[in-house]
């Protein structure tokens, strides 16, 4: 097995006198490789801000609080907080979430897919959307014992070591997914010019199963889901610095650029030029407050 040290993919640092964080990337070990996205150990202090608005995209989250107190308010309005050595996990959004901390904050978060979460917990997607749900609730003693660990641990490779065990042993433990079921929603994603309807019928569905499956896998239903695909492409070309609306408009499949103002303020409730305007430099998320 290759040490986490040995799979520190960046460490990405910023510091503007008022804002400050540190965060290192790691990529996940190989039997975690097909389930988990990578981790990211982090710690940051923010004078300028402590609520950060979470827009909607196609990942799940897993985040181990190892700091000061933490406050989620997920997209259902359901609010929760999490002291030092708590974990929560967040299903698909359809809207934004908050997250707020006093100013300091020190945790690991893990990169993963609906997909996996849903493999992970056992629990249909569409039971998590919207929502923010303690770890313990789902993994038990287990996930405070996890945190306790975390807590002792003598460095960042160290703390990515502990939850990937953690993360394997827990999937040595769950049920496979059908792979009709994966293949279907590879097909929704990867055929996005394609009616679902007639991808349905490919597989000996009806559409009415199709969404029922897809749903249980990412939260929500089929077209909901290519919706936020396109959603997240633009926020990634707005993130990079591309103000061309109407050209990331164009690139990611939007009808006009009216089309994609709708869409953000439906699911981020932001215009895209509030949305631009809110930005953190360095990568630091979007303010709300």
């Amino acid at each position: 097995m290759i040490r986490p040290s040995a799979r520190l993919l960046r460490v990405d640092a910023h510091d503007d006198g008022v804002n400050a964080w540190s965060m290192a990337h790691f990529a996940p070990g190989q039997q975690l490789a097909g389930w988990i996205g990578g981790y990211c150990d982090y710690e940051e202090r923010t004078g300028g801000f402590t609520v950060r608005r979470e827009l909607p995209n196609t990942q799940a989250v897993l985040l181990v609080n190892l700091g000061e107190p933490i406050a989620l308010v997920g997209g259902d309005g359901g609010t929760l907080r999490l002291g030092a050595g708590e974990a929560f996990v967040a299903g698909t959004h359809l809207r934004p979430a908050l997250s707020q901390s006093t100013g300091a904050q020190r945790g690991v978060h893990v990169f993963l897919s609906p997909v996996a979460l849903r493999r992970l917990t056992g629990v249909p997607m569409h039971e998590l959307r919207d929502r923010v749900v303690p770890l313990e609730a789902l993994f038990g003693v287990a996930a405070a014992t996890l945190g306790a660990a975390l807590g002792e641990a003598a460095d960042r490779a160290e703390r990515v070591r502990l939850i990937e065990a953690a993360l394997e042993a827990r999937l040595a433990r769950t049920a496979d997914l059908r792979a009709v079921d994966l293949y279907a929603l590879r097909q929704t994603e990867t055929l996005a010019g394609v009616e679902l309807a007639e991808i349905a019928r490919d597989i000996g569905w009806s559409r009415k199963h199709l969404a029922s499956r897809i749903t249980d896998l990412v939260g929500v239903g089929p077209r909901s889901w290519r919706r936020l695909r396109r959603f997240e492409r633009a926020v990634g070309l707005a993130e990079s610095g591309d103000r061309d609306w109407a050209g990331i408009a164009a690139e990611c499949g939007y009808c006009d650029q009216s089309h994609l103002i709708r869409e953000f303020q439906e699911f981020a409730g932001l215009t895209p030029r509030a949305f631009a305007a809110r930005l953190v430099p360095g990568g630091g998320g979007l303010i709300e407050r």
